[in-house]
């Protein structure tokens, strides 16, 4: 079998070139190479060409993919002091689920002695005991649907019925870090993994995934190829789900424990224009990298320069790792996600351009954890609070001094409650009757029932009312639902503007 053509040769600009425009070089062998894919692939003739045009720039081609390796270190949450012997205990509620509980017990093992060479295991005589208990694990059955869809069959636009599936896992642990010895908490935390994800039934491809990445792929196929990051699209099966549950919770833990340095695998957008460039990423020089890239003259075309832009953010990610200041790390991780949340809006549907957006947004929640009070953390667990009480019905109970006295209190505590939500719920709390707020679960359950990101953010801005959390974890759990970019924007906006009842314009 002949091999393809070079990609020069797929560069035809049938997409939009003007009428009787000829492309004298090679026409006699593209044309063969173009009537051989059309064969094999099924496409039609504008379709296999137009998405030969998302190979000449972008993350992967007939040339593969350009990866560079960066070192995300992060310092732990909370001091261990000169702690070095522990044992982890882990149970669940539920008596079926305890083989779960030991393999994430046996995983965070593992993970936490890699992180830390010190570490050593003792179930004898710990010096600290790390407890993760199960309170919730399901994965549930598939859930199937039907969509009528437009689809090109034989040159024609036809509706069809396609079948599709989601499948869901969620993962709930209790997790307490206790000093043997004393007694004394160390750390503690609610933690939550989740996965969420539907795919065509039949193909088994993940619906989720970019235009350029579902055309590339047949060609792929035809070669016998396969990478890791279609691998990483095929639906797991049910242990492999359980075991990325397992997964997601044991790094939350590590990384409250111990100082991380995990390996992050990021993709260089390249092409004739930005390979020289690139060449400066590949031999870690990110200060210059960042400068010539700044520098360079903006692509005319804002879907083309979407991917010059993404570059800029890996090279302000990349220094932010590098960085051993917090406050210079967390601005250039700020830097990295103004311009990865920039070639989204340019590009929307290029998928790559939305993981690194997410990673960027839990590592800022994460610096950003580490700036809180550490007795913050060891109190949390300690009382829940109060309910809140109208300020009509204080005032009746007692004197005016005990209605101020108690009314500074709940400012108090509204403005100590969580990042975000501090302002709007003490402002709801003085401004007449109450208002429906608008809280990421609502947000989370408009998003999956298929509302549009735009309608979204809109109802986000006009809410009269908002109660988000969006401390660390709140981010977390929302960008494991699937909100973050613009949306989460959005309600960090909207966060800090007070709660109001007059309709909004």
């Amino acid at each position: 079998m002949n091999e393809f053509a070079p990609d020069q040769y797929f560069k035809v600009d049938v997409c939009d070139s003007a009428p009787g425009q000829t492309h004298s070089r090679n026409n006699s062998r593209r044309s063969k190479n173009v009537k051989y894919i059309q064969r094999l692939a099924g496409f039609g003739l504008s379709v296999a060409l137009c998405a030969a045009s998302l190979w000449a720039q972008g993350f992967s081609g007939m040339s593969g993919k350009k990866t560079i390796i960066l070192h995300r270190k992060l310092p732990a949450a909370v001091k261990l002091n000169n702690i070095s012997k522990f044992n982890v205990v882990a149970t669940a509620k539920a008596k079926d689920q305890e083989d779960v509980a030991q393999a994430l017990s046996d995983i965070l093992v593992t993970e936490l002695q890699k992180d830390d060479k010190r570490l050593q295991e003792d179930k004898t005589s710990p010096e600290l005991t790390i407890t993760a208990t199960i309170t919730h694990y399901e994965i549930p059955p598939p859930q199937t649907s039907t969509r009528t869809e437009t689809v090109l069959q034989k040159g024609h636009m036809v509706n069809v019925p396609k079948q599709y599936y989601r499948l869901i896992g969620e993962l709930e642990v209790a997790y307490q870090a206790r000093d043997k010895k004393s007694g004394r908490m160390i750390d503690s935390q609610n933690l939550t993994a989740k996965y969420n994800r539907e795919f065509e039934s039949g193909t088994n491809e993940a619906t989720d995934k970019s235009l350029g990445t579902k055309v590339v792929s047949p060609f792929k196929k035809l070669a016998g190829k396969k990478d890791k990051d279609e691998e990483s699209d095929l639906p797991p099966t049910p242990l492999e789900l359980r075991q990325k549950l397992i997964h997601q919770v044991v790094i939350q833990i590590a990384t409250r424990l111990v100082s991380t340095d995990e390996a992050v695998e990021v993709l260089l957008a390249h092409d004739k224009q930005f390979d020289s460039a690139n060449k400066l990423a590949e031999s870690g020089l990110w200060s210059r990298y960042l400068e010539t890239l700044e520098t360079m003259t903006p692509l005319a075309d804002p879907k083309q320069d979407a991917y010059r832009l993404y570059n800029i953010g890996v090279a302000n990610e990349a220094l932010a790792y590098q960085s051993e200041d917090r406050k210079v790390a967390n601005k250039f991780l700020q830097e990295a996600a103004i311009n990865y949340g920039k070639a989204i809006d340019a590009r929307p549907d290029e998928k790559y351009f939305i993981e690194p957006q997410n990673r960027i947004e839990t590592a800022v929640a994460y610096y950003k954890k580490l700036d809180e009070p550490q007795h913050a953390v060891e109190e949390k667990p300690v009382a829940s609070p109060a309910p809140s009480t109208p300020p009509s019905t204080t005032a009746a109970k007692g004197s005016s001094a005990k209605s101020s006295t108690a009314s500074k209190t709940t400012g108090t505590k509204s403005s100590a409650s969580g990042s975000g939500a501090s302002s709007s719920t003490a402002a709801s709390a003085s401004s007449g009757p109450a208002v429906p707020a608008l809280t990421n679960q609502k947000v989370i359950d408009m998003l999956k029932g298929g509302v549009d990101e735009d309608n979204i953010i809109a109802t986000i801005r006009e809410a009269k009312a908002v109660n988000f959390d969006l401390s660390p974890d709140g981010q977390i759990s929302l960008a494991q639902n699937g909100v973050k970019g613009k949306v989460l924007a959005a309600m960090r906006d909207r966060s800090h503007q007070p709660n109001h009842v007059k309709s909004s314009q």
